[in-house]
């Protein structure tokens, strides 16, 4: 296991966090439903998002040995409603996590509109705006918010991805994990998105590029280090991106 921050660790090739302190998996932007938002708009994909999600979060509590799962935010993708194939899939999603006895915290992210009509059948998903404890504050990152001192924010919604180019000006993509430190000794993670269809956006210097308030009004974007995750090989540090600005887009 490799330490990113304090308890917090990552692991093999999972695009998860974990929580020693919480004895927790964290994860975020699974969008269960986007095919079936696709399709109502003439494109059609192959139904991926919760067979991923299952795999993935099965792996992770078996790597962390643990039975807690904490999502944080955009479990499902429809703004506007629930979809059929939404719900079916969050049931049976939900089945799944109570037959094994796994606990579930889940944080609301912007997309989880209406979840609530799913999560009230199942005793064992807790619903959340956020979850903080003495050093941690974990939330979804569409919300405004002022960092306090020593403290370490866990945010989703930015999907950060590592756009590298060569010498040629090709370039590859890489899901990734980035954390940034702020004023006052804190920091702030964002996880990469676990949805499969949940391409990205790129990590930049650039503070306007991001959408949380968090990231743009006060990451110390000079001194944030990427872990970039290569599927079936594993998470490779990065230098922080003021190193890397020659290379990244």
């Amino acid at each position: 296991m490799v330490s990113i921050l304090k308890d917090l660790e990552i692991e093999e090739d999972l695009p998860v966090l974990y929580s020693r302190r919480l004895n927790s998996v964290i994860l975020s932007d699974v969008h269960i439903g986007y095919e079936e938002e696709m399709a109502s708009k003439g494109i059609f994909l192959p139904r991926i998002q919760k067979k991923r999600f299952m795999k993935i979060y099965l792996r992770a509590l078996n790597v962390f040995k643990t039975n807690n799962l904490i999502i944080n935010g955009d479990l499902k993708h429809r703004f506007n409603g629930l979809g059929r194939q939404e719900k079916e899939d969050l049931t049976e999603i939900f089945e799944d996590l109570r037959e094994r006895g796994v606990s579930v915290k889940l944080i609301k992210g912007n997309h989880d509109n209406y979840i609530s009509l799913v999560t009230e059948k199942f005793d064992n998903i807790e619903l959340l705006d956020e979850l903080e404890t003495d050093s941690l504050y974990i939330f979804h990152g569409h919300t405004e918010i002022e960092p306090k001192e020593n403290k370490v924010y866990i945010i989703g919604h930015e999907h950060p991805r590592l756009s590298i180019r060569d010498k040629l000006g090709f370039s590859k993509k890489f899901p990734s994990f980035l954390v940034s430190p702020l004023q006052e000794n804190s920091y702030v993670i964002a996880l990469p998105a676990l949805g499969g269809y949940q391409s990205g956006n790129d990590i930049s210097l650039v503070h306007s590029s991001y959408m949380s308030s968090i990231m743009r009004k006060y990451a110390i974007l000079e001194k944030a280090k990427p872990f970039v995750v290569i599927e079936n090989e594993g998470i490779l540090e990065f230098p922080e991106l003021n190193l890397l600005r020659n290379i990244i887009f």
